[in-house]
């Protein structure tokens, strides 16, 4: 990865990648240095933005009640917020890299269409209201890194789920939401963001809390081909579900911890995920690492961050790690697992190696208490931190029932 002077990494690479060389490669030509250099202002100012808003009170979440209007209504109702994310995760755009760009959100709805999902309308009304591309793809962008515990409560008269989830993208800590939805088994709150129609982190106040880790990819770490593989491979795959839509579906669907398990390890998924979940029992805590087809579950004290630790699948896996910017799973496994059934203040446990400078976002979970807090993180200043994260919003408290 690029750096810095300071050290710092550049996530403009990244960017550039994603919205470039996958599918448009050597074609790409000049515009390469071109879209890189676009990336880079942007990421410039973020920062001076990030060093003007460090003396401002820190923003409160927002909570929306999406019961009567759908996503679709919140992403109209908060159709600026939708756009800043969008832009903020994509960038400025040389006109051959918009092509590109153009062409895999094309890519990616026709996967969507060949899915179980049945939230692909839905997307589509979302897309419409943007006009622009991209909502598609950052639908599809199954590359998120996190860490998480399901384990009893300090008072172990209740199950926790701790939660951050790490990406390298500004905006997703400050713009991230709450989103209260409905479904045949009752209501849940979505953390999430404008234009998203999948869940990612929820909680069932009554029923259970859940999140997705991103799993290992098939192939050898030092394989510099592994990630584009598994990519073109997940798009390859039809008849099954998109580990996000899935969890939505579930927090739908089910109406308890056991059937919330038993969908998450039975139905077929387009790529491995790793699911934590929790009921409102301290005995229902799980970790369920999947592949497509099977499922390794862990009960108990169990956690989760981005590689198999529960499972033995045939084959070659790379987890998925930076030693320079997330930590090893297996040390930010043992930090986190030290807060098992203990009290402590909202977010003490995220710190490092748990903590790192893509971290975005942080949940505290208990559905049978019906506790919900939620805080968003950005990465500081380069010349300040450059190797963590700092709160970016003010911490929501949320308590079942809400006023």
């Amino acid at each position: 990865m690029a750096t810095s002077g300071s050290g710092a990494p550049k996530r403009f690479t990244r960017r550039a990648v994603l919205l470039g060389s996958l599918f448009l490669g050597g074609a790409a030509g000049g515009s390469t240095l071109h879209q890189s250099w676009l990336s880079q202002q942007d990421e410039d100012r973020a920062e001076r933005a990030h060093i003007m808003d460090r003396h401002r009170p820190l923003p409160i979440i927002p909570v929306y009640d999406a019961r009567a209007t759908g996503l679709v209504g919140h992403a109209r109702a908060r159709l600026p917020q939708m756009l800043q994310l969008r832009q903020a995760c994509i960038g400025s755009l040389t006109p051959i890299f918009r092509v590109g760009l153009r062409a895999a959100d094309s890519l990616a709805l026709s996967w969507l269409r060949r899915t179980r999902s049945p939230y692909v309308a839905e997307l589509e009304s979302i897309a419409a209201l943007a006009d622009e591309p991209g909502i598609f793809l950052l639908n599809t962008s199954y590359e998120w890194g996190c860490t998480a515990l399901a384990a009893p409560s300090a008072a172990r008269n209740s199950a926790r789920l701790l939660r951050t989830l790490d990406w390298p993208y500004d905006g997703l800590g400050r713009l991230v939401e709450v989103v209260r939805q409905m479904g045949p088994a009752g209501e849940f709150l979505n953390v999430t963001w404008p234009g998203a129609v999948g869940v990612l982190t929820g909680m069932a106040p009554g029923r259970f809390a859940a999140s997705i880790n991103q799993a290992p990819a098939r192939g050898k770490e030092e394989d510099k081909w592994t990630a584009a593989h598994n990519t073109l491979q997940t798009f390859e795959h039809s008849d099954a579900w998109p580990a996000m839509h899935l969890l939505r579906h579930v927090f739908e669907a089910a109406a308890t911890f056991e059937q919330a398990k038993q969908i998450l390890e039975r139905t077929p998924l387009m790529a491995p995920t790793i699911f934590t979940l929790i009921g409102v029992s301290p005995r229902e805590t799980c970790v369920i690492e999947r592949t497509e087809t099977e499922h390794a579950s862990h009960t108990g004290v169990s956690s989760a961050a981005n590689g198999w630790k529960y499972g033995h699948f045939p084959g070659d896996w790379a987890g998925l790690h930076d030693a320079d910017a997330r930590g090893d799973n297996e040390g930010r496994r043992r930090a986190i697992e030290r807060y098992a059934a203990r009290g402590s203040a909202p977010f003490a446990w995220v710190a490092e190696p748990i903590l790192n400078s893509f971290t975005r976002l942080a949940i505290e979970a208990d559905p049978h208490k019906g506790s919900l807090i939620v805080r968003g993180y950005e990465a500081t200043p380069a010349d300040d931190e450059p190797n963590e994260a700092g709160p970016a919003t003010a911490d929501l408290h949320l308590q079942w029932p809400l006023a």
